[in-house]
């Protein structure tokens, strides 16, 4: 058996303590197991009986139940995202090779796939109601996390996985007019339209949807939807052979038959816990991609869907070529600020909580070692509560780490540089400071 040297997925574990009514039906807590080993039922059981034990345990020392449990070959990240609903991730930690793992990016990756969960299917909580023997519940989250699973690079997670942020396109007043213009136009003609997104090469111009969705949406197309379209069609997603003909990278194939589109369970506009429910129409044409949310208790023909593709095709190609027509001088004449020229040994990264907006180069080549990206995630663990941070260390490989955090926004600057004394570092950072922020106000400490 060959050795593994880097961390692995090991379990990945839902259940609900409360479903099994009879002794010797433990069994029937467990909703989703998935184990890179083969084990037995009883072996199952055990298992989530010490996990639920955990839990009760540590509630009797505080009113939060266990996070992390840590031992030197494992670590176990707990989330409860409902009432009496639990989601374990176990990874296996290597004896060689890379040992750093980071409990924040592990928590932050199970969240994330509840988010995502939720996102196409609802909650726990509404699918279990559905059906009393849980038997639809058990469908869906084996149908979603077999093959999310597959996904999760536990090895390779970093303090992206935490932010999970959004890459927004500044557009100019008459530009963002043009933009307005169109969706509004769009959502006169087509009322089913509920929501809209609008994305120019992968970065946000526009959402009406709000924060946590936009959050989690974005996260989806940007990784999940975008990737696998490029795997299948074996080009690049926006491929200007294209030029006339935009695409559907979801829904409709073929206006002849049944119109399939993906369905949103949304927390924009939901009343009474209950969530808005939308299909998802996913459109792209050169650079430009649009998110069309649409109403489910509106019966869409295929009428319907041939007068949008219609209006589409003609207008998001016109968009596109505005939108391109001010990000290519932008890319041409604005000059890069300062520090920015020498990714070899000046890294950041710039993230604002409020709007999720980030800016980072931290994943630039060449790669950050294992043990540096622990330390960013251990740091960003220390300031992600505060309200006001300032931190700044020298690590054992002579690299200097400076987070610093102001009310929602967050920098956190690495200078790889050799041989730097802590003043010099302070004017680096300082020069970086000025030349991310330009005019915005960031206090010093």
């Amino acid at each position: 058996m060959e050795e593994k040297t880097i961390p692995w997925l090991s379990n990945f574990i839902i259940f609900n303590p409360t479903l099994c009514k009879k002794e010797g039906q433990e069994a029937e807590n467990i909703l989703f197991y998935y184990s890179s080993d083969k084990i037995s039922e009883d072996v199952k059981v055990r298992q989530i009986g010490l996990c639920e034990g955990m839990i009760n345990f540590t509630r009797r020392f505080s009113n939060n139940a266990c996070e992390v449990l840590e031992t030197k070959r494992t670590r176990q990240v707990y989330y409860g995202p409902e009432d009496n609903f639990w989601m374990i991730l176990t990874v296996g930690i290597p004896e060689k090779g890379c040992t750093f793992v980071s409990n924040l990016t592990l928590r932050s990756l199970l969240i994330t796939s509840y988010d995502l969960f939720t996102l196409f299917y609802g909650t726990f909580g509404n699918l279990q109601s559905k059906v009393p023997d849980t038997k639809t519940l058990r469908s869906k989250l084996e149908r979603f996390f077999v093959p999310y699973q597959k996904t999760l690079n536990i090895g390779e997670s970093d303090i992206m996985n935490h932010i999970m942020g959004v890459q927004f396109l500044p557009l100019d007043p008459n530009t963002y007019l043009c933009t307005q213009r169109l969706l509004s136009s769009l959502q006169d003609r087509f009322s089913p339209v509920q929501y809209t997104m609008l994305l120019y090469k992968e970065k946000l111009t526009y959402s009406s949807l709000n924060k946590q969705d936009t959050r989690v949406l974005y996260h989806y197309l940007v990784n999940i939807l975008f990737p696998a379209h490029l795997e299948t069609s074996g080009m690049e997603i926006i491929s200007k052979s294209l030029q006339t003909m935009g695409r559907y990278l979801n829904g409709p194939t073929d206006f002849e038959e049944n119109i399939r589109a993906s369905r949103l369970h949304l927390t924009t506009d939901s009343k009474d816990g209950a969530l808005t429910q939308v299909f998802l129409l996913v459109y792209n044409n050169l650079d430009t991609t649009i998110c069309l949310m649409i109403d489910t208790t509106t019966s869409c023909t295929k009428t319907f869907y041939k007068s949008l593709n219609q209006f589409l095709s003609t207008n998001v190609i016109t968009i596109d070529n505005i939108i391109s027509k001010q990000v290519m001088p932008m890319s041409v004449s604005v000059p890069p600020p300062p520090m920015m020229t020498n990714s070899d040994y000046t890294r950041y990264l710039l993230y604002n909580y409020d709007n999720l907006a980030y800016l980072s180069t931290l994943n630039s080549n060449p790669p950050l070692s294992s043990y540096i990206t622990r330390i960013v995630c251990d740091i960003a663990a220390l300031i992600i509560n505060k309200r006001n941070a300032d931190i700044m260390i020298k690590t054992g490989s002579e690299v200097w780490i400076s987070a610093r955090k102001c009310e929602s926004r967050v920098l956190i600057a690495l200078i790889l540089q050799r041989n730097m004394h802590h003043m010099q570092v302070v004017e680096e950072v300082k020069k970086l400071s000025l030349s991310l922020f330009n005019k915005t106000y960031f206090c010093e400490f």
